[in-house]
């Protein structure tokens, strides 16, 4: 009995830490994500320069992901994490030193790679152990670093609108340096080992296609309504900042409430919930026509996340061993690369066939309910 309290502990403390670093690491990503956008938008670039400068380093980091988890549990994670930040924040920095577009693409490459080790390092660590009845961990830990979205989207626009978006570069490697002797003052060792294993790959795609479609709605949302914001509807880059924010804000909310009342049985439900929500705040997006609009569709992109968060990292939990985790978070964390790439270049793309940019991302939520259609007819022949 004492042992299976100490082991619950020592579960719940690994959730709350990565929980932790996880909410200084997704506000260092939501910073340049608003950063960025605001700075290739002022270039007066195309919009296929403008997306690809967006999504570049995601092509990097995705061809590297899948080994993350195996190199982390064989050398530990604390280094993976300083060098990342360092590097990430860097990067970030000399982008806003330079207008030419292939050292900005290079730099991007830098970034992307970085950014792959730490946001999967911080979730390989916080749910490794997690495995019964997982929803309420995996609630509690997606919402303390989702929370770091929150300050990361907002505080750029207020920044960029009292300081100029040169100042607000050169806060980049400070946060950084402040983030690396942060985590190297962590004592806790993540190092654990595994196994070479094969028998993971099978519960990859389901929550890969999920996550992907999650996070491909998310970016398409937050890169061409920036840029419509800043160039059609003439919008401050404050008030920009505060409806991305908000998404954010309802996300954490919703992740940590549907946690409390989420489990096995309910869970069934979440993925096509997840995608109906998606796609009526699109369309609440797609025919807006004032700020109330705009933060609906943002609240309701939200919303949709946590249900598709929940059942993505309980599947996981439940469903894979403790020595095949790093591997298998590591890959489905693919979802992060994929949606940026999807997310900017499909509505591009889009844009040559006369299609308005946000009208193509009802593409997503219908790819996800007719997976999860599919999904559930073979489980009934099972």
């Amino acid at each position: 009995m004492k042992r299976a309290v100490m082991k619950k502990s020592i579960t719940k403390n690994r959730v709350v830490f990565g929980g932790t670093l996880g909410f200084f690491k997704s506000m260092l990503t939501g910073f340049s994500m608003m950063l960025l956008p605001m700075y290739f938008s002022m270039m007066n670039i195309s919009l296929i320069s403008y997306a690809l400068l967006l999504t570049v380093g995601d092509l990097v980091a995705f061809l590297i992901k899948p080994v993350i988890g195996y190199f982390t549990d064989r050398h530990g994670e604390k280094k993976f994490l300083v060098g990342g930040i360092i590097l990430y924040t860097f990067s970030l920095f000399l982008i806003g030193q330079t207008t030419s577009l292939f050292n900005i693409a290079m730099l991007q490459v830098i970034m992307g790679v970085s950014s792959a080790f730490l946001l999967s390092i911080i979730i390989i660590f916080a749910l490794r152990n997690v495995q019964k009845n997982p929803d309420k961990k995996v609630g509690l830990f997606g919402a303390i670093q989702s929370a770091g979205w929150i300050f990361g989207l907002l505080l750029p626009g207020f920044l960029i609108d009292k300081l100029g978006i040169g100042a607000v570069f050169y806060l980049c490697p400070v946060i950084g340096i402040v983030l690396g002797l942060l985590v190297l003052n962590v004592k806790t060792k993540f190092k654990t080992r595994t196994r070479p294993s094969l028998s993971f790959v099978k519960k990859i795609p389901l929550p890969l296609i999920y996550k992907t479609i999650d996070m491909a709605v998310f970016n398409a949302f937050l890169i061409f309504f920036i840029r419509y914001a800043l160039k059609t509807l003439s919008l401050s880059k404050s008030m920009i900042s505060m409806i991305v924010a908000f998404e954010c804000l309802v996300f954490v909310l919703s992740e940590y409430g549907l946690s409390r009342i989420s489990n096995q049985q309910r869970r069934r439900n979440w993925i096509p919930l997840g995608m109906l929500i998606h796609a009526i705040g699109i369309a609440v997006m797609l025919f807006g026509t004032n700020l109330a609009h705009y933060f609906a569709a943002a609240g309701l992109i939200g919303f949709a996340g946590a249900f598709i968060d929940i059942w993505v990292f309980s599947y996981i939990s439940e469903n894979v061993s403790i020595k095949n985790k790093g591997k298998v978070i590591g890959t489905v964390d693919w979802s992060r690369e994929l949606g940026t790439i999807f997310g900017a270049q499909v509505p591009a793309w889009f844009v040559f066939l006369s299609v308005n940019p946000f009208a193509s991302i009802f593409i997503f939520p219908f790819i996800g309910l007719v997976t999860n259609l599919i999904n559930k007819k073979k489980r009934k022949r099972v």
